[in-house]
């Protein structure tokens, strides 16, 4: 459905962050825009920011002259709220407060016309609630954009119970001329991303705690063999810890406190504290000049083993084995369940979710649990954790052998799940819930993943490469360990038993 959108006018109450973004967007798709705000100061800055930004990128010959001054001449302050009356779709970006909204929303629904469509930018309040109030909440939609809108692709589009269906589509279908990523989600705590995402928090402050692997060096693996574009700690200091912890906050209590969202009582010490990252100058990293950056545990230089054995090469991920095959490395393959035998009978193998000291009860002899990567061929980076009896020349020789290939090799504690693969596998369970209790489609889900918070690969793909089975093993492994935090989803459970 294509809708003119010279005929289509958009009023944004709210001039903001978030309220200028995505005026600035709807007005360079070619609406009239009405920029609103309580505050005529604000409504000014809001448009002054906006003209600064397209300057800006017409200087860097992203838009033309004309272009700039077509967006500007789209673009128009009000000072009251009743020329929003001339809007077909107003869209809300203020505080995120449920009775401050709801309030609004009935001033806009009393003075406009039956059928215009009111939208929320609200990351995280029911829209059912919002809505409760509402004489047509039909017509309300959630317009869920992702700061800075102007840049970031997603937009979640949220519907109630009461949504009409011919509501949500036009502005999934408004957001796809604007140039965005939308994704249909049904209202509920954290929508997709917020929700989807707890796990890239909580799971690396659980490490923390067990004294796995320090922050920075934690931070360095989630980057170098998951492929994110930052670290759990250092985006968490980009956020503020206060904010970060409080949505964890809001969505364990929304989810009758499951223990998988349960706050980190670390974090609550740091914010209480005042640490909350780069804007105080202090979280789990310090800020500020001729600062040495924190030091990520890389292990020393030392020699590869002389030959080493692939057992059951074939059950080994597809990277590592390119990794070994395109090698100079003395290889020996034999039958196997996917091990790398060390000469002195050690054996690494891909971790399961149990430690490596319970694996060696296992097998009876020495084991080295190799952490998860995204890609083991293109990583920078790879991680080792030996079982406490392991000798210390059998470990230097494993880190040699990947040394050999041309990686980092970073030496973490011995603890169930190592880092990725702990993380990974908890970001495909939430997902998964996600699309069982049909809050969104598996498509859905893992394009909000990758076009949000822009991860490598969605959580449901990256859990079809890595492999359904691997997946719900590394959970039931950690069950044991951790208890019901880690219970896999049932939606897992099929997909691992039809693979």
């Amino acid at each position: 459905m294509q809708i003119e959108t010279k005929n289509y006018p958009v009023a944004v109450f709210g001039a903001g962050t978030m309220g200028e973004g995505i005026a600035q967007i709807a007005a360079t798709a070619g609406h009239p825009v009405l920029l609103y705000d309580v505050s005529q100061e604000q409504t000014q800055t809001a448009f002054g920011n906006i003209a600064t930004r397209l300057e800006r990128s017409m200087q860097k010959g992203k838009i033309t002259a004309e272009k700039r001054v077509q967006i500007l001449t789209n673009l128009r302050p009000t000072q009251t709220l009743e020329q929003l009356s001339q809007a077909k779709l107003v869209i809300e970006a203020i505080i995120e407060d449920l009775e401050i909204k709801q309030t609004v929303f009935c001033q806009l629904e009393s003075m406009l016309a039956e059928d215009v469509i009111l939208a929320t930018n609200t990351s995280s309040i029911d829209l059912n609630k919002l809505g409760s109030v509402l004489k047509r909440p039909q017509r309300l939609v959630g317009m869920h954009f992702f700061n800075p809108a102007p840049v970031m692709a997603l937009v979640e589009v949220v519907r109630s119970t009461e949504t009409d269906s011919t509501v949500a589509d036009t502005i999934f279908n408004f957001a796809e001329q604007w140039g965005k990523s939308p994704v249909h989600v049904r209202s509920s705590p954290g929508f997709i991303v917020n929700r989807a995402a707890r796990p890239f928090y909580s799971e690396a402050l659980a490490i923390l705690k067990e004294s796995g692997t320090n922050a920075a060096t934690c931070d360095a693996i989630m980057r170098d063999c998951g492929g994110f574009r930052m670290g759990p700690f250092e985006l968490m200091d980009l956020i503020g810890l206060d904010v970060n912890y409080a949505v964890t906050c809001q969505i364990w209590e929304s989810y009758q406190r499951h223990p998988r969202f349960a706050p980190s009582e670390l974090q609550k010490k740091l914010v209480d504290s005042g640490r909350l990252g780069r804007k105080s100058g202090q979280g789990f990293f310090e800020y500020g000049e001729n600062l040495e950056k924190p030091a990520v545990n890389n292990a020393e230089e030392t020699s590869a083993p002389d030959s080493v054995v692939l057992e059951g090469p074939e059950y080994l991920p597809e990277s590592l084995r390119k990794l070994f095959d395109e090698s100079s490395l003395t290889l020996q393959s034999t039958s196997g369940k996917g091990y790398i035998r060390l000469p002195e009978g050690t054996i690494v193998v891909p971790a399961n979710g149990k430690s490596s000291t319970e694996r060696s009860v296992e097998f009876g002899h020495s084991v080295i649990s190799l952490d998860l990567c995204l890609d083991y061929f293109h990583t920078s980076r790879i991680v080792l954790a030996s079982d406490s009896t392991c000798p210390e020349n059998v470990l230097r020789e494993a880190v040699g052998l990947f040394q050999s290939l041309g990686k980092q090799v970073s030496v973490i504690t011995d603890m169930a799940g190592m880092v990725l693969t702990r993380t990974v596998a908890m970001l495909a369970n939430e997902a998964s819930l996600l699309v069982e209790e049909e809050v969104a489609d598996a498509a859905g889900v893992n394009l909000a993943m990758r076009k949000g918070v822009n991860y490598p690969l969605g959580p449901l793909e990256w859990a079809e490469q890595w492999g359904w089975n691997s997946v719900v093993e590394t959970l039931d492994n950690l069950r044991k360990v951790h208890g019901e935090r880690y219970q896999t989803s049932e939606w897992l459970r099929k997909k691992a038993k039809l693979s």
